[in-house]
């Protein structure tokens, strides 16, 4: 918790409701938010660029525990329940949103901007191999990378765009 008392809470939201209880949130006087990142959806025949949340189902809320009371968000339209540790609400750790809201681009979408290296481990977070977890091969392009993919018992090398994978550990 910050110095001025106030702290990022994760709240749990009924499938797909986040925006609804942003704002249901918002109209009671408190601070919310809701990570997003841009995945390629398939349309027909075409390709299209949406945002989805980063964490499906959850919202982030800032509350003043010593000014706000916590108890009506549990009781908001859409919500399942703030997190809790026992009977109290469980902060999250000072500056993790915080980081998140600083990687946000102009369009909306947490931009991950690490730096890749060939070797590193990584997971596709959109497109055509989403939730796929590769290595990093070679880097051709700024802003395509070249990844090994397990297939069928094989490696399968496959280019994607840089802004559709993210380093795991």
């Amino acid at each position: 918790m910050t110095k001025s008392g106030t702290a990022w809470f994760a709240v749990q939201t009924h499938g797909g409701k986040e925006a609804l209880v942003i704002t249901n949130l918002e109209r009671q006087g408190y601070e919310a938010w809701c990570p997003m990142i841009a995945k390629q959806v398939k349309q027909g025949r075409s390709r299209r660029r949406v945002l989805r949340p980063l964490f499906p189902r959850y919202v982030f809320v800032r509350i003043d525990l010593t000014e706000q009371r916590w108890k009506p968000i549990d009781s908001t339209f859409g919500v399942s329940g703030i997190l809790k540790i026992g009977m109290s609400p469980a902060a999250l750790p000072d500056g993790v949103v915080n980081r998140l809201i600083d990687l946000t681009n102009e369009d909306g979408a947490v931009a991950f901007s690490d730096t890749l290296v060939p070797g590193d481990r990584v997971k596709v977070v959109s497109g055509s191999f989403d939730d796929w977890i590769g290595q990093v091969v070679e880097l051709p392009e700024q802003n395509r990378v070249v990844l090994l993919l397990r297939m069928a018992h094989r490696s399968v090398p496959v280019t994607v765009p840089a802004s559709n994978v993210i380093r795991v550990a």
